[in-house]
């Protein structure tokens, strides 16, 4: 029986489309899949050097990391009396104090650590703000067990300079509330007036 060419070169393109088939296959399993970003970790920040004798249960460790945690966040508008509370701390704003409309932040790393950060990070008042800070059963409340004679003073950490700078506040005693007037947000620290303090816990616990 004689094959006319027409019908023999079947046989040869179906093989050749078989072997492509399988080539293209193999090529699509094999293939790289599309490259995989992880999610970013959660921001950790570097802190500076040690705030001046906290008073709360345990002082960072100079260049530890501190995770910071939102605590709260309060839309404030501008022209408008509000106060904002997280934890220990309060800030009362005036009319006048901003320039627009903010998402005002507190973040902590531990309630029990008088250490803090308000944002938006660096924003100025025209009118300053009020903060107000319990310092009830920390080393500075004459009526705590861990009382060491402490008068509190509150920090502001320079990012310029990276040094604690102190800020002029009044203590209400009966109360047990440090008060200042605040220019503008940044991290900020309730310390002992003796000064800094490098150990990471207090002689007393």
């Amino acid at each position: 029986m004689r094959i006319s060419p027409k019908h023999a070169s079947r046989p040869a393109l179906l093989l050749c489309g078989l072997l492509l088939l399988a080539g293209c296959s193999r090529s699509l399993l094999t293939a790289p899949g599309a490259p995989t970003t992880s999610a970013p970790a959660p921001q950790a920040i570097a802190s500076a050097p040690a705030p001046p004798s906290l008073l709360g249960n345990v002082l960072p460790v100079v260049g530890n990391i501190l995770n910071w945690t939102l605590v709260t966040q309060t839309l404030v508008h501008k022209d408008q009396v509000t106060v904002v509370t997280g934890h220990r701390w309060s800030i009362e704003f005036e009319k006048g104090s901003l320039v627009n409309d903010a998402l005002i932040t507190i973040q902590d790393y531990d309630p029990n650590i008088l250490d803090v950060q308000f944002g938006p990070h660096g924003t100025q008042f025209p009118v300053p703000v009020t903060v107000t800070v319990d310092f009830a059963n920390t080393a500075a409340d004459p009526g705590a067990a861990q009382y060491d004679g402490s008068a509190p003073v509150l920090y502001w950490l320079d990012d310029q300079t990276n040094t604690w700078v102190e800020i002029p506040s009044q203590t209400d005693w009966a109360n047990k509330k440090l008060i200042a007037r605040l220019p503008h947000f940044s991290r900020y620290a309730v310390g002992g007036k003796a000064g800094w303090k490098q150990s990471t816990q207090r002689e007393d616990d």
